[in-house]
Parts: C-alpha cells; structure tokens; sequence
C-alpha cells in the first residue's frame, strides 16, 4: 500500500480508540483482519450472524469508522503491529 506524503490514512487514528471495544468486539475486530465474513465469523465464535453485524456495528461506532475496508485495514495493521512488538531481535517471540 502506498502512502501519500503528509496524509495519514483516516484508519489510523482508530487505532487510538481500540480501549473502547469490549472483549467480544476485540475478538471480532481482530477476525477482520483475517478477511473472513461475518457467516464465519459466527461460526467460529458459536454466535448468529445477526450478532456479528450487531458487534460490527458497535465496532464502527466506537473506532468512527464508515466501512468494512476501513475496519479490515486498521484490524490488519493492529494484529501485524502487536505480532511485531512480539518478536525479540533474535527471531524468537517474547514471552
């Protein structure tokens, strides 16, 4: 993805607001990044897609997000960043 010099994505400032989700919105949050629909998301979760949409929502609300692409790239980049504050300079994970 390339970035405009000197504008910042409008996503990016969600990631500020991720204190606001709930536990159950955290884990639909980070399935996003995954890119898998919300009929998977249900299943893997054990929930009816009508509660999906429902913590979708409230997701979007909180992080002031408009649609599902803002939502899967800021989810994209959140998991990849905390995955690489993770790893140790010696390759192996941090525990």
């Amino acid at each position: 993805m390339r970035e405009i010099p000197g504008h910042e994505p409008h996503w990016k400032a969600a990631l500020q607001r991720l204190d606001r989700l709930t536990p159950r919105e955290s884990e639909v949050f980070a399935m996003m990044a995954e890119g898998l629909s919300n009929e998977s998301m249900a299943n893997r979760l054990h929930l009816t897609e009508r509660t999906v949409r429902a913590h979708l929502s409230a997701i979007a609300e909180k992080l002031e997000l408009h649609s599902r692409l803002s939502l899967c790239l800021a989810s994209y980049v959140s998991r990849n960043t905390v995955a690489n504050d993770n790893v140790c300079r010696c390759g192996r994970r941090a525990e």
